[in-house]
């Protein structure tokens, strides 16, 4: 037998490109050697043949639809020295079951969370940390009423490159690790500088998410004017969404939050509903809800999530309460929340997360299609 090195080649056959892209992404985060792609013709020869089979096979497409019988066989050969991992919509799909994985294949381990604290506060200092911008639209009239900043990390993986984080990756760590105040100045920095610096070709209110113990800070108030001071954005211009992160324990001190920013001029809103039910925030005096993304995608199919859509929505209107629908990625969906009253949209199906700079092309071309209707 001969022996395998302990950092073995790990091949990908046809992965699809957002797919190899995340393999990719987090072998570099590991820091292994980048997934060598091939077809599975290739895949089977250096399976079988002389010198030392892969560490790995990555495939998107069950073996037997590839390599026929035998690439199928040593799939599943419980002694093969090559380990096959199934990706994607057949097998794993999740970016944290595909992550343990690949740190399984390889005995690699990410570093350890105080590290990556460290490593997040100096790029922070280094300017690593961006914004995207997801456009958000009115459902009745297709009219563009704001965007949504998303915070990214392109986090050096010392491979000479780095790894693009969303804020899923490296928020609740960063929260962990006492880092949510300068992450959310920064947010709040970039978001008021970049969409600023768009006008006058584009003048849309861009929302920022901000956890609870950033949101019940008597500081929060005055950071964020000298902030839109210093930019020249009236409070206006900028609207607040509690993200989900942190359980709420203390209602009165957040009712005396959403206050502060509401009479200084800051909508509001609730992040993220799903039918995990949070209606005690909805007797708070928040401007409006969004639905999660997770929620939407279960309408067409699923009695439950329509039942609580329609529930939420008539909770808001009782309040007074706009709703967005996250996730919207198609017309179908449209459709749909169209006609459960959905006051705005986002999603795929209206613009991805893009440059600020990017965002003036977009908005051209969303209302030339909306024209042509």
């Amino acid at each position: 037998m001969i022996p395998r090195a302990p950092d073995g080649e790990i091949l990908a056959v046809q992965l699809s490109p957002p797919l190899l892209q995340l393999v990719q992404a987090g072998l570099r985060r590991i820091g292994a050697a980048p997934a060598c792609v091939v077809v599975a013709k290739e895949a089977l020869r250096r399976m079988i043949g002389p010198g030392q089979p892969p560490l790995g096979l990555l495939l998107e497409t069950p073996p037997d639809l590839l390599g026929g019988e035998a690439l199928r066989v040593l799939a599943e050969d419980p002694f093969g020295e090559t380990r096959v991992l199934l990706l994607g919509v057949g097998g794993l799909n999740e970016e944290a079951d595909i992550m343990a994985a690949l740190r399984h294949l390889t005995g690699r381990r990410e570093p350890g969370e105080a590290a990556e604290v460290a490593a997040l506060r100096l790029g922070l200092a280094r300017g690593e940390v961006a914004m995207r911008y997801q456009p958000i639209v009115r459902l009745s009239d297709r009219a563009p009423v704001g965007v949504e900043g998303l915070v990214r990390w392109l986090r050096p993986d010392g491979h000479d490159g780095a790894t693009p984080l969303g804020p899923d990756s490296f928020i609740p760590m960063a929260e962990r690790g006492g880092l949510s105040v300068p992450v959310a100045r920064a947010v709040g920095q970039m978001a008021a500088e970049e969409m600023h610096a768009l006008r006058p070709a584009l003048r849309l209110p861009v929302s920022i998410n901000l956890p609870l113990g950033v949101l019940v800070r008597r500081d929060t108030v005055p950071w964020l004017a000298r902030v839109l001071r210093k930019d020249g954005m009236r409070p206006e211009a900028l609207t607040i969404e509690l993200t989900e992160t942190t359980p709420v324990r203390d209602l009165i001190a957040l009712h005396r939050a959403v206050v502060r920013l509401r009479e200084a001029g800051h909508a509001v809103w609730i992040d993220d509903m799903t039918l995990d039910r949070r209606d005690v925030l909805l007797d708070l005096p928040f401007s409006g809800l969004k639905l999660d993304r997770q929620l939407v995608a279960a309408m067409p199919s699923s009695h439950r999530a329509r039942s609580e859509v329609d529930r939420l929505m008539s909770m808001a209107r009782a309040r007074g309460m706009l709703v967005t629908a996250e996730g919207v990625a198609d017309q179908a969906l449209w459709r749909l929340l169209k006609a459960f009253g959905v006051d705005h949209a986002q999603g795929f199906a209206i613009g991805r997360p893009l440059p600020a700079g990017a965002l003036p092309a977009w908005a051209s071309v969303w209302r030339a299609a909306a024209r042509r209707g």
